[in-house]
């Protein structure tokens, strides 16, 4: 498959994305940030952090995607309930199309950042991402490649109020790379349970979440196997229990 084609297919698949939530969610959501995306996947190659680019890459920026919360059951502090709480997803992603049907990494860069805001008296935060740490760069403790790291000052202000939290740069916590559909899964599924459930349900959606399951959960899985040998006859655990978006 040719470039141009391939981006075409990744564009169409963000739309099907933003079709499945329009329709879950019965219009709720605003969903303008996918088409955008996916208007910016088809016109070419995106740009590197360091301003180049090439013909074999492909990717796509969501700004600003809302999404609402229904797991607001242990929410602290009280008084915020799933009325007035919102998750806020940005998110860039540039990734190589020669690695898309191997166990190479298929992503080259990814940042995906979401924010759960709740509205009390003031209001609260709750942020985390998941993000591609250059290996070739130094750090001083455990950094893996890919990782989700928990924070609480959205727009690092000075002046934040953290009340008593106390936060730190740790820990990184080893975590499977994400897309935006393979991001569905994980934000629907931790946040609007019920709308994860309706969103698999469809057919189609769930025939493309499981193609890409494969081209970027697969390589990632192996690859740490891959340190152990085993005999795939002898696997007891349940799949579906260790990681119940996997379908």
């Amino acid at each position: 498959m040719k470039i141009e084609q391939f981006r075409q297919s990744r564009a169409d698949d963000l739309i099907t994305a933003a079709k499945i939530i329009e329709s879950v969610f019965s219009g709720s959501i605003l969903t303008t940030p996918i088409y955008i995306a996916a208007e910016e996947l088809r016109k070419g190659a995106p740009f590197l952090k360091d301003g180049t680019t090439n013909n074999d890459l492909w990717g796509y920026e969501i700004c600003d995607l809302k999404i609402p919360v229904d797991t607001t059951k242990h929410m602290r502090p009280k008084g915020i309930n799933h009325k007035n709480v919102e998750l806020i997803l940005n998110m860039k992603l540039v990734a190589n199309y020669k690695n898309w049907n191997d166990l190479n990494d298929p992503l080259i860069d990814l940042n995906f950042n979401a924010v759960i805001r709740g509205i009390g008296v003031q209001p609260h935060y709750f942020c985390f991402h998941i993000d591609k740490h250059d290996p070739s760069k130094e750090a001083t403790e455990p950094h893996p490649t890919y990782h989700l790291q928990i924070a609480s000052n959205p727009l690092d202000e000075d002046e934040f109020q953290y009340g008593n939290t106390l936060f730190l740069d740790t820990p990184r916590i080893v975590h499977h790379p994400v897309d935006l559909i393979l991001g569905i899964g994980l934000l629907t599924s931790n946040f609007f349970p019920f709308a994860f459930d309706n969103i698999m349900d469809d057919g189609y959606f769930s025939s493309i979440y499981k193609v890409y399951q494969d081209k970027i959960l697969k390589p990632y899985y192996h690859t740490i196997a891959s340190n152990w040998s085993y005999d795939i006859a002898n696997i007891c655990w349940s799949k579906q229990h260790l990681c119940p978006t996997i379908i």
